[in-house]
């Protein structure tokens, strides 16, 4: 199908629909950002709205930056300065419309960073878990078939070159629960549900200790490595629905 451009209120209203954002309280605002077109025909997904990524849009002429991490959080400035305004002016001058989702991002059963992690490693039997504000941001799941915990880790490190994993639960593994990003506290829900293995992005100081006296296995692939699943099966959803885009998923790493 020859490519052509779409109103911008036709993928915002789409994204609406799907992540349902709405009644969700959330750290900041979900939905479009910055306003810069009337029309789009190329669309990039990433993780955070950061320089890095918005030139990289930019130069991959895009029309559309759909972000998990967006510009504007509370209790941050909202004066159009610094590291800010230069974001801002970037898109403007690029005249490429900006919309980020945070936790409706996270939880979302399709698209969302949790499920896909959970299906990266081969969970099944996925369920909604772990409630932010009253919305379940990440999964629990289990494997086909119990897997070692060495292997568990061999699967985790092929994921993230900056894997923390502190394995001192049961070995084999077999039910596991999923919270992208900064969560290692959701670790006492999944020791209160009795899961062999507690994912997520960061790592608190206490997480080996919680780990080995709690006997479970805890592991964090990094903030930003554990949120690229979302951004990436959004882009796979979008080009699907509007064959007629142009839609890439661009991830600019971070090693946090």
């Amino acid at each position: 199908m020859a490519k052509t451009d779409l109103p911008l209120k036709t993928l915002t209203t789409w994204l609406e629909e799907l992540l349902e954002p709405t009644p969700i309280e959330d750290y900041g605002p979900n939905g479009l950002q910055v306003e810069a077109c009337d029309r789009v025909s190329r669309v990039v997904t990433g993780v955070t709205a950061n320089l890095d990524l918005i030139e990289a849009a930019r130069d991959f002429g895009a029309d559309l930056l759909v972000v998990h991490h967006g510009l504007y959080w509370t209790g941050a400035p909202y004066t159009v300065t610094g590291a800010l305004g230069r974001r801002i002016r970037t898109l403007i001058d690029a005249r490429m419309s900006l919309v980020g989702y945070h936790l409706p991002l996270d939880g979302h059963p399709e698209v969302g960073n949790a499920v896909n992690l959970a299906r990266t490693l081969g969970l099944v039997d996925l369920e909604p878990a772990f409630e932010h504000h009253r919305l379940a941001v990440g999964c629990i799941g289990h494997f086909p078939e119990p897997v070692a915990a060495d292997e568990v880790g061999r699967r985790l490190g092929a994921l993230s070159d900056r894997l923390l994993y502190f394995p001192h639960g049961p070995d084999p593994i077999r039910s596991v629960g999923v919270v992208t990003g900064g969560a290692p506290r959701d670790v006492r829900e999944a020791i209160d549900q009795g899961l062999d293995l507690y994912i997520t992005g960061e790592a608190g100081e206490y997480s080996q200790a919680t780990a080995r006296e709690e006997r479970i296995n805890f592991a964090a692939l990094g903030h930003h490595r554990s949120e690229r699943f979302g951004p990436e099966a959004l882009a796979e959803r979008m080009a699907e629905a509007f064959p007629e885009l142009t839609v890439r998923f661009i991830d600019v790493d971070n090693p946090a």
